[in-house]
């Protein structure tokens, strides 16, 4: 299988050395492939650039190039047809994987990408949304949002609503669902909690991979991941773009931090994935108990020795094995 990069690697790459901190000094655990080890062992937690003082456009810009070898590669490995759909005003991507499964032709899932709020776009979130394309055989809309620099919250929510609204128009809601990871999940969860505060339909379920939840910080795993997960650490690399999203509201604002915001039943089925060196455990943790609370619908999967939104590294069999687990979620749901 051919390599395709973590596009936090991607970002370190991009923005150059003085970004990021040292290698972790880690010891793998026995538990995880040796491709993982290895990674584990490689990755550099990467650096909020404006401590450094570079801006977020030039940050932004400067990753836009440095991914475009790892989106390459991944055109290669999952092949698809890559176009653009015009919704609100703004340029989203439609994914058609090679192998579209017959059975999902009519079928959309809505892509939310990562990026602590600042970061990447369609175009560079490739690496992800190639991947679910293929691992699910089903037609991808990732969403272009504005970024916490261009526009914060809830500027982001809004175009997601938009571009929720025409699909309503073309597609009925049963088929459709959502993912995203990081940002991206936490941007869903504030969005599906937006739909049903109006009365919309809802989707068919929704997959949030490592969603950051809460922009505050708050959770075990923030202090216990702390120099352990290989890809972020709130106060060098989330904390100033947590602030920059949340705009004048406060980091628990219900909005931008919907994990305080309402949990309520008539959520779709939800599948949650994180691992046990996942700096956003908590999140996933706290989320599954509220969305039992309320009798959601809800799957937790994590995994061994894992960080941060691994599956992005697609050569880990982790991460085969964690887009298998997200086809079958939303093949499932869908199958209702």
């Amino acid at each position: 299988m051919r390599r395709v990069g973590h596009t936090a690697v991607s970002l370190v790459m991009a923005l150059g050395a003085a970004t990021s901190v040292a290698a972790l000094d880690v010891t793998p655990p026995t538990t995880i492939s040796a491709q993982a080890a290895a990674e584990l062992q490689a990755l550099d937690p990467s650096r909020d650039p404006t401590l450094g003082g570079l801006s977020y456009a030039d940050a932004f810009q400067a990753l836009s190039e440095g991914t475009a070898e790892a989106v390459a590669a991944a055109l290669q490995q999952f092949p698809a047809t890559v176009e653009t759909s015009t919704i609100d005003g703004a340029d989203h991507l439609l994914i058609t994987p090679a192998d579209l499964n017959p059975a999902l032709k009519d079928h959309l899932l809505i892509h939310v990408h990562g990026g602590a709020h600042v970061f990447f776009s369609p175009e560079s979130a490739q690496t992800s949304s190639l991947a679910a394309a293929q691992a699910v055989g089903v037609r991808i809309l990732s969403v272009r949002y504005p970024l916490a620099w261009q526009a914060p919250f809830p500027a982001s929510r809004d175009r997601v609503m938009a571009v929720y609204r025409e699909l309503l128009t073309e597609y009925p809601s049963d088929q459709l669902a959502f993912y995203g990871d990081s940002a991206g999940g936490g941007l869903i969860l504030s969005t599906l909690q937006q739909l049903q505060a109006e009365g919309l339909d809802m989707p068919a379920a929704a997959a949030l991979l490592s969603p950051w939840t809460d922009v505050s910080g708050a959770g075990d795993s923030y202090t216990v991941m702390s120099g352990q997960d290989p890809i972020i650490d709130y106060p060098i690399s989330l904390a100033a773009a947590a602030r920059e999203y949340v705009g004048d509201l406060t980091l628990n604002d219900p909005g931008p931090s919907p994990i305080y915001g309402p949990i309520k039943p008539g959520l779709p089925p939800i599948l949650l994935t994180t691992g046990t060196r996942d700096l956003f455990l908590s999140d996933a943790a706290r989320l599954q108990r509220r969305l039992l609370d309320a009798q959601v619908p809800v799957d937790l999967i994590v995994y061994e020795g894992m960080w941060h939104v691994f599956q992005t590294s697609t050569a880990l069999p982790e991460s085969g094995v964690a887009w298998a687990d997200m086809a079958g979620f939303l093949r499932k749901a869908w199958a209702r």
